[in-house]
């Protein structure tokens, strides 16, 4: 059987990575989230940061690119399909964690793999985003503009690159609220897999 594989997308500030580190945590498993950036900068001679920057932006057609190959493909249509391979080559090795970069959708039509999406209140994002290192000072309701502008550049990179809506449920086997909790949701996630491992083995 391939090995297990969740994949999680998740609103910007929803708690969404902690509780991704934590369900790699419980399961013994690694998470692959800025380490796909590293393994993708190793296979292509590209800059670490090159990549990082072409990340959340994307090209005027990914089908037009392909056509024309070679050194006229767009950075960030080299470097999804360089990330997409990365995450092809982890899902093998064995099981493992894969925050974002349309892992779920990259994925698609693999057995065992459990896609989630997290997402919660704004105003339990406002405060989490509040909280991270080098967070400015600012009224909420700037907070909660900034908090758009990501989703907004998440569900473009996404839409753009998959055949799916970023954040529609029925894109994802499990869509969990944060304010449940982290190690609630976290807890979920891991019953959630082993459920589906357990049904296919059937």
């Amino acid at each position: 059987m391939e090995p297990l594989v969740i994949t999680m997308a998740r609103e910007y500030a929803s708690g969404g990575s902690e509780i991704a580190q934590r369900v790699a945590e419980l399961l013994g498993v690694p998470l692959y989230n800025k380490e796909l950036i590293t393994l993708a900068a190793k296979k292509s001679g590209l800059t670490e940061e090159a990549i990082a920057a072409s990340e959340n932006q994307r090209s005027g057609s990914l089908l037009y690119s392909l056509y024309m190959m070679g050194n006229t493909m767009p950075l960030a249509d080299q470097v999804y399909i360089l990330q997409s391979n990365v995450i092809k080559e982890v899902a093998k090795q064995g099981s493992c964690v894969i925050l974002g970069r349309c892992g779920d959708y990259v994925l698609r039509g693999r057995p065992n793999v459990l896609r989630t999406f997290v997402y919660a209140p704004v105003d339990l994002r406002v405060r989490n985003a509040k909280e991270r290192p080098g967070a400015k000072d600012m009224p909420d309701r700037l907070w909660e503009t900034t908090l758009a502008k990501h989703d907004r550049a998440r569900a473009s990179y996404y839409n753009y690159y998959t055949e799916n809506r970023w954040g529609e449920a029925k894109n994802y086997d499990l869509c969990l609220n944060a304010a449940l909790g982290r190690e609630a949701c976290a807890k979920l996630i891991v019953e959630a897999a082993k459920a589906m491992e357990a049904s296919i083995k059937e």
